[in-house]
Order: structure tokens, then sequence, then C-alpha cells
């Protein structure tokens, strides 16, 4: 963790006159044209930038990173060094329990007191006005208690990174972070926008890019097996806006910045990587055909394929009671198929459905030693059948009709 200058540990690395409005009552002195909400934001990202202004360390890291430091004071960069609190008035009065309790709401402050950004460099995002409404997180290294080395917040609200006020242009690269597409911008690449995290694209960042008429997009996600299975939902999001929608995908593990890392000749690579792209249609025509020769070809076990189903369906918003009753039901259907020795999702048939819809009605309460009732026969059928319906929405498995049709008798 880098350390502030401050040498008795009490005070604040920064006698910040920018966040002086913290010290007094903020809500009582909002008058009807302003949103307390705001203010109170941009006092505190004020107070992290005047911090990353005294930290020539960070400035060296962003050098190391393949990052203008000009960026610093272009996109309002700062630094969380955990001496937020310091700023405040003590948590025992009025007026410093208000205004913890009003960063607690927005979600700055952690019930704890410790700030939500800790440790990290942020980088703002704001909407057309100029005004603060989300930020991303990245701490510069790895921890030894290993918090999150990303962090969103308001992640579901922000546009696009790097989309000012301006009509966006008709092909666009579409990062999955600020840090991206700072690093993209320090090689002299100008139409880079970002998300805030690979499952950050929401519906004001898709309908902010098929109001300016954008006609291409190339996703420049880290390839991973989970961006992968994200960037496939943003070219789907894409596609039915009519956007062409290409794949750059940097070597396996890497992201934009640390392939940059990597390279002497970032543009020259970087072109290279777009030169390589493949249209997302032109990749699943060639792949559609078999299973394990797909592009998720992670999703060849039925393990795989139960893991990529509850997590997108948490990404969906589904309820944490909902998640839980789906694993239960799908790893039971799990721990069958392994008895009966089928792993793979190709294997999967109707007469494999019907031997465990069969199993179900045999079944029997371990408490009460009677059969399952039908509801819950029906339950844990009706869990297999979406997963099913699922994959085959991704082309993993072909058309499911058959598999539903033989769980109908159990209805």
């Amino acid at each position: 963790m880098y350390k502030t200058n401050n040498t008795n540990g009490n005070k604040s690395a920064i006698q910040s006159k920018s966040f002086v409005h913290l010290q007094q009552d903020l809500l009582g002195e909002v008058d009807n044209a302003h949103n307390p909400d705001l203010l109170i934001i941009d006092q505190v990202f004020k107070h992290y930038h005047n911090t990353l202004k005294l930290q020539p360390k960070l400035a060296k890291m962003l050098v190391s990173r393949k990052v203008d430091p000009s960026y610093i004071e272009n996109f309002h960069i700062g630094f969380a060094d955990r001496t937020l609190g310091y700023e405040l008035k003590s948590p025992k009065c009025l007026l410093g329990s208000r205004n913890r309790g009003h960063l607690q709401r927005l979600g700055l402050l952690k019930d704890s007191g410790h700030e939500f950004f800790r440790g990290a460099l942020v980088i703002p995002y704001c909407n057309n006005d100029g005004q603060i409404i989300g930020a991303y997180g990245r701490r510069p290294r790895h921890q030894r208690r290993k918090p999150a080395y990303h962090l969103y917040w308001n992640a579901q609200r922000v546009s696009l990174f790097n989309a000012t006020d301006q009509r966006l242009p008709k092909s666009l690269i579409l990062c999955k972070s600020a840090l991206d597409v700072l690093t993209l911008l320090t090689a002299g690449f100008n139409n880079v926008v970002a998300t805030m995290g690979t499952q950050g694209f929401n519906e004001v960042q898709l309908s902010r890019l098929h109001e300016d008429g954008v006609s291409r997009v190339f996703v420049a996600f880290d390839n991973t097996p989970s961006a992968n299975r994200y960037a496939l939902l943003v070219a789907q999001a894409l596609d039915a806006m009519g956007i062409q929608c290409y794949r750059i995908k940097p070597p396996t593990g890497q992201d934009v910045n640390h392939f940059a890392m990597t390279q002497t000749d970032v543009v020259g690579a970087f072109n290279r990587l777009m030169d390589e792209a493949v249209p997302f249609k032109q990749c699943y025509g060639k792949l559609v055909p078999g299973v394990m020769d797909r592009w998720l070809v992670q999703l060849g076990t039925l393990e795989d394929c139960i893991q990529f189903y509850l997590e997108e369906a948490r990404h969906a918003g589904k309820s944490y009671r909902t998640l839980n009753a789906s694993r239960i039901h799908l790893e039971r259907f799990l721990d069958y198929c392994h008895i009966i020795e089928v792993e793979d999702v190709a294997d999967l048939t109707t007469t494999v459905l019907e031997s465990y819809q069969q199993y179900l009605q045999s079944e029997k309460n371990v408490f009460t030693d009677n059969v399952i009732s039908l509801t819950t026969q029906i339950e844990r059928m009706d869990a297999v059948t979406r997963m099913l319906a699922r994959l085959h929405y991704y082309d993993v498995i072909p058309e499911p009709i058959s598999f539903v049709n033989s769980c109908v008798a159990v209805h």
C-alpha cells in the first residue's frame, strides 16, 4: 500500500480546502438549484484528486502502465489514501454523524466507517453535464489480505467513460475499464470508451450508442472465460440494435492495459489485434456445429454449464433465494449424471432426462422416508429444463424440444 506523507498518522496527508463543506451542515445550505448528493460527491472526489497530486509514486505507476500522467488532471483522477475520515467531524457529533450517514447511503463509506475506495486509484465517470455519477477504483497491486483489486461504484447507472456530450463516432472500441481507455488514449486511439467492468454494460450505455448512430463496435474485454461470456452478451445486445460487433482478443488472461505493458510498440501491436478482430456472427457460425469446438469452449462439461447458467442468472438480477434454489436443484441433477457417468453436455439426451424423471418419481425424503412430493419433482425438473433452454439460446446444445417434452409427464 502506498503510504501518505503524514508522520503522526492522525492527520490528513493534505489540508484540503475543497473539502471544507463537509465540516459544515451541507444539507442546511443546499438550495433548490443544487442536488445535495452531487455536492457531497463532488467534495469527496476533489479530496481524492488533491490527494493524488501529492503522491508522486502513483504518477510513476501510471507511466509504468502506459498511461500519460497528464490525464490525472484531464479526467480528475484521484487516490483514496484513507484520510477521508480525518476531513469529517467526529461521528459522535450530530453534524459528523449526518455527513457520514450521507456518505454511507451513497456507498462511498462502508457501515464500518472505512472508505469504499480505500487504497485505490479512483477514476470518476461523469454524465454529459460533467457531474460525477460513478467511479472505477484500481488498487496499485494485489494486497496481502486480498481485498478487491477492481472496485466499481454505481456501475449500473453510469454512462460510458470518455463519452462526452459530443456525438460518438460511427466506429468505437469498447473496453471494460477506464484504465484501458486511458492506455489507448495515450497510444493515440481516440475513438475508445469503456463500461465499468465486464458486467457493467447497461441500458444507459446501450441507448447512448443507439442514439448517436454508432454502427460498429470492437469489444476489447480481457481474454478470460468470464469476460468472453459477457462479451457475448454485449454483442447480442448490440446486434439487436443493428450494430456490427467485433471481438478484439488480447493474449489469454490479459486485458488491454496488461497487453500494452508487454509491448514496446503499443500502437502497432494493438492495430494488429484490430486487424485480427473477428465479427461475432462469423465466429459463432464457424463454431456452432460442435460443442467442444465452440467459442465458449469452457461450456463443454455439465458442471461448467451449471456455473455459467447461475452466473448469468445472478447478472440478470435474480434474487439470492432463487439462485440458491436453482443451484441446489441443478447440483442434484449433476450428482445423478455423475452416477450414470454423463459428464459432458454433449451427452445429454432425451433418454437421460427420462431416466432422471423416473429417478425423481422414486426418490425419498431423507427425513420421512416418503417419496418426495409432486411439487418438489416439478421444481427439480423445471430447474433443469430452464438451464437447457438458456444453453440452447447460446447454441451450446441443439433445439431442446425433445428434452422439454420428456418432462411434461411429471406435470
